[in-house]
C-alpha cells in the first residue's frame, strides 16, 4: 500500500523543543514569523544511486536512499555553485534577528547541499536550531542527519519516496536507456520493453526535449492517458503530493511557532528536488527549477484558512489548499493501492492568485 506522506509531527517535535521565550509575550506579528525556503540541490549531479541502479541486475526497484554507498554526488563546479549560492542568500539575512533550522531529502546530492549552506551559516554567526533534543543520541537515522551531524532533519515531503521503478522514470531521459544505458537486457521486464517502446515512439513524435524534467512535464500524463507506466505519478500528481504537503508544514509550523514566541524570526531552510516543482513552475511561469534556485512559502496571515504567499522567479502569489475527506476500500493490491492514492490527490485542491 502507498504509505502516507504527510507527517506535520516531524515540524511539531522540533518546533516543541526549542524553549520558550522568558522575556514577556512580544507579539509575533509584525516582528517574528516563520518563512520557509525550498531549494533544489546543487549540480550537475552525477546521480550515482540512479545510475547504478538501473545498470544493475534488479534496474525496475525503487530507488532506496539507504543504499547510497557514497558520501558526495556532486562534482566540484557543484559545491563550488552551492558555496556560492549560500553566500548570496545569507547576504540578505541578519544574525541578530533570523534563527535557521535545515531539514533536507535523504538523498546525498540534496543533504550535501544543506550542510554547504550549514557551514556558511555557522561561519556568519546565525542560530541554528537543532532537530533533535537529545545530545547524547549519535546513532544518525539517514544520510540528511549523517551530512549535518544531528544539525539537518530529514523531512519526508522533500524526498523521493513516490518514485516506485526507477527504470520507468528514465523513460523521460533524453537518451533511450533500454537501446544504451542497461547492461541486463534479460533485467527489464517484457511489460516494461513493450511500453517502453510506445512511450520513447510518443516521445519522438512530440518532440524530445534536452533534460529528464522538461520530458517528464510534457509527457508524463499522455503517457498515462495512453495507459503507459500508470505506477509514475505525472507531475501534477506529484505536485499535488509534495507541494501540497510542503504548504501544510508552513502552517503547521507558524502555528506552533506563535505558541512558543521565539525571539528571532525562525527560517527553514530545505533542500529538495525539482520533481516537487516542475508543474508549479511550469504552469505559472513556463520555466523549470535551476540548481540551488529555491521557493519561498510564508503564511499571509495567522489563521489556518489563511493564504500562504509563495515566491518563485522573483514573483509573489498567493496559494490556497484544501482537500476532500472520504473512507476508501482496503486495497487488494499494490496497482489498486496507486489508483487509490490518485484519486486522493484529485480531491487536493491549490488555488493560485496574484
Amino acid at each position: 500500500m502507498t504509505k502516507s506522506l504527510e507527517k506535520p509531527g516531524e515540524i511539531k517535535e522540533y518546533v516543541n523543543a526549542k524553549p520558550e521565550n522568558e522575556g514577556g509575550k512580544e507579539s509575533l506579528e509584525g516582528k517574528k514569523h516563520i518563512s520557509v525556503d525550498i531549494f533544489r540541490h546543487s549540480g550537475p549531479p552525477f546521480y550515482q544511486l540512479n545510475e547504478w541502479l538501473v545498470r544493475s541486475n534488479c534496474p525496475e526497484a525503487a530507488p532506496d536512499a539507504y543504499q547510497q554507498w557514497f558520501n558526495s554526488d556532486l562534482p566540484p563546479e557543484g559545491l563550488e555553485l552551492a558555496k556560492t549560492k549560500a553566500e548570496e542568500y545569507f547576504d540578505k539575512l541578519n544574525p541578530e534577528t533570523d534563527a535557521l533550522f535545515f531539514v533536507s531529502s535523504d538523498l546525498v546530492r540534496a543533504a550535501e547541499t544543506a550542510r554547504i549552506f550549514l557551514d556558511v551559516a555557522r561561519e556568519r554567526g546565525f542560530e541554528i536550531i537543532k532537530p533533535r533534543s537529545n545530545e547524547g543520541n549519535q546513532k544518525y537515522k539517514n544520510h540528511a542527519e549523517e551530512h549535518g551531524e544531528g544539525w539537518i532533519r530529514k523531512i519526508d515531503c522533500l524526498t523521493l519516496d513516490h518514485l516506485e521503478n526507477m527504470m520507468r522514470e528514465f523513460v523521460f531521459a533524453q537518451k533511450d536507456y533500454l537501446k544504451e544505458g542497461i547492461i541486463n537486457p534479460d533485467a527489464v521486464s517484457e511489460e516494461t520493453k513493450e511500453m517502453w517502446v510506445r512511450a520513447r515512439k510518443i516521445m519522438e513524435e512530440g518532440g524530445i526535449e534536452d533534460t529528464w524534467g522538461k520530458n517528464y512535464v510534457k509527457f508524463a500524463e499522455k503517457l498515462e492517458k495512453e495507459g503507459i507506466f500508470l505506477d509514475v505519478l505525472s507531475a501534477e500528481q506529484v505536485y499535488k503530493s509534495k507541494f501540497f504537503n510542503m504548504a501544510r508544514l508552513v502552517k503547521f509550523a507558524e502555528k506552533k511557532m506563535r505558541e512558543q514566541n521565539p525571539k528571532k524570526n525562525t527560517r527553514v531552510l530545505g533542500f529538495s528536488h525539482e520533481n516537487s516543482f516542475l508543474h508549479f513552475l511550469n504552469e505559472n511561469f513556463g520555466e523549470h527549477m535551476q540548481y540551488c534556485e529555491n521557493i519561498s512559502f510564508e503564511p499571509e496571515g495567522s489563521e489556518p484558512d489563511d493564504n500562504i504567499l509563495v515566491t518563485a522567479k522573483g514573483k509573489t502569489k498567493k496559494m490556497k489548499i484544501s482537500r476532500g475527506f472520504e473512507r476508501g476500500s482496503v486495497p487488494s493490491s499494490r496497482d489498486e493501492a496507486r489508483e487509490n492514492y490518485k484519486e486522493m490527490l484529485k480531491k487536493r485542491k491549490i488555488e493560485i492568485g496574484e
